[in-house]
């Protein structure tokens, strides 16, 4: 393969294998400390979130993967590989990206290819093919999945009141809550199955490494290593609420609640495991003897390091540059003309308060429409984004105190030109339900998409435009049910959502 060769090299063996990864871990450490907020976030979400709590874990068998790899490592010539800094400049490009539009994941993506990367680019071809399995790993050291946490909820709710109803037991369904003759349940955070699933992928993937060498198996223990947890999730919430219901809510609550959640997965595990070992695949021997071809010099390799080492943080200044050239620095000044003429209402009585405590500016008030009903409205206002003070960022809540009980989360169609899509967000209160209403504005888009509004924020930046951008967030109530809620916060956002959008325009345009 095509590589950065040392012909004066001749028929020297080269630098020796620890000579070459101690170089390698020098431009690893000087790129972890030049990336390091993005590091010290993954390892916050470690010691904070339950489904990432095996991240140490990962660094632990990523080091014994390379053990495994080390005699494979002395058979191979290191010489720097001008592909790697290739794909190394392409890593960089992405974490400054990542940076632009502060977006922690893509950036701790990123850091995990330009490990591989460099590997590649000082060490060569042959020491990036042998060391991409290790390496690969580290994506699981990463945070995240968490966006899926709606969705799985919803899918346990569905698949706990069919079975429940195939089982003769009379179910009422709304959303995420459920009521049967013997009482009440809500699918909640928890219930989601996220750990399960995230523990369940990384565990599948180092057995399928370690058990298998064809691709094609490989895939199919992946696949299941996806299924199983769902199914074993919506099995661990059928049979809890089953046996709730015969016991008399005896059994199946608190600490039984949790236990029978592990057993199953554990049991589940174990027979994915005992099937795949069947099929296990001859693992390759070890190679013996010296390498083949002469590796390069001491000089180039050390020159190699430096300009692996070099070129992430000088592509992710350059995002610095760019976000300071972009971006405005007077805060904006929020004034909503075309919500002027509606009454405030100043009744304490109980709603969804959403915070959003990285927004430049917030308006967060309670009006009367003009048939009486009341109307919660919250806009959430950023320039300057950076982490930590975003549009899209795990802080921003659109219900924090958790006093109301969320029941459904989805997407809804609009006969809007301007807004054609939002984001409805359903909730219950003492038989008291909320439609919250939540799109995105950016520079004059909008998008129910966390990941759509992301990318529009970069291209408005690259673009020269800032990152000007809002989160509109309307919620109207009802006594009857959720869709009759939905219809009026429809009804409202009908009849002011367009002027609310005009009122943002001029306000970017006035901080330019």
């Amino acid at each position: 393969m095509p590589g950065m060769e040392d012909h004066a090299a001749g028929g020297r063996r080269g630098v020796s294998r620890g000579l070459a990864w101690g170089l390698i871990l020098v431009v690893w450490t000087l790129l972890l400390l030049v990336f390091r907020p993005y590091v010290e976030m993954v390892l916050v979400a470690w010691e904070t979130l339950p489904s990432h709590a095996h991240g140490y874990i990962v660094l632990a068998v990523v080091a014994y993967l390379f053990w495994t790899k080390w005699p494979h490592l002395a058979a191979i010539a290191y010489r720097p590989s001008a592909r790697g800094f290739a794909a190394l400049v392409l890593g960089s490009l992405v974490a400054m990206v990542g940076e632009l539009t502060s977006v922690a994941a893509v950036v701790q993506f990123s850091v995990v290819f330009l490990i591989f990367c460099t590997v590649w680019a000082v060490g060569g071809d042959r020491a990036a093919r042998v060391s991409a399995g290790p390496i690969s790993f580290l994506v699981f050291a990463v945070p995240f999945g968490q966006e899926a946490l709606p969705v799985l909820m919803n899918w346990t709710a569905d698949a706990t009141v069919v079975a429940l109803r195939h089982s003769g037991v009379p179910v009422f369904q709304e959303g995420r809550n459920f009521v049967i003759p013997s009482g009440r349940w809500s699918v909640v955070e928890a219930c989601g199955g996220i750990r399960y699933l995230l523990s369940s992928i990384f565990i599948g993937a180092v057995f399928a490494y370690l058990t298998f060498t064809q691709t094609h198996k490989r895939v199919l223990f992946m696949v299941w290593s996806v299924v199983m947890p769902l199914l074993a999730n919506w099995l661990r919430a059928y049979v809890i609420v089953m046996v709730a219901h015969h016991s008399n809510n005896e059994w199946g609550m608190g600490v039984s609640h949790l236990a029978l959640g592990w057993i199953i997965f554990g049991i589940a595990v174990f027979v994915g495991f005992a099937v795949g070992a069947r099929w296990r695949d001859p693992q390759p021997e070890v190679p013996r003897g010296g390498p083949a071809m002469a590796g390069s010099s001491l000089a180039v390799m050390l020159a190699a390091s430096v300009l692996a080492a070099a070129i992430p943080p000088g592509i992710a200044r350059s995002a610095e540059a760019l976000t300071a050239r972009t971006s405005s620095t007077e805060t904006p000044q929020l004034r909503f003309d075309s919500l002027s003429d509606l009454e405030r209402d100043s009744s304490d009585a109980d709603g969804i308060r959403p915070s959003f405590p990285g927004a430049r500016a917030v308006h967060q008030a309670r009006y009367k429409t003009r048939d009486g009903e009341t109307v919660d409205v919250f806009i959430a206002y950023f320039r300057q984004q950076e982490q930590g003070a975003e549009l899209i960022n795990v802080s921003n809540m659109v219900e924090p105190s958790h006093d109301w009980s969320w029941s459904t989360s989805s997407t809804v169609r609009r006969d809007s030109a301007t807004v054609p899509q939002v984001r409805l967000e359903g909730y219950v209160k003492g038989g008291r339900h909320a439609a919250v209403y939540q799109v995105y504005w950016v520079n004059g888009t909008t998008t129910p998409s966390d990941a759509v509004a992301k990318l529009n924020e970069a291209l408005s930046r690259l673009r020269g435009r800032g990152d000007d951008s809002a989160a509109i967030i309307l919620t109207m109530y009802s006594q009857d049910n959720l869709e009759a809620a939905r219809l009026k916060t429809e009804a409202f956002a009908a009849e002011r959502l367009d002027g609310v959008l005009a009122d943002l325009q001029r306000t970017a345009e006035g901080g330019k």
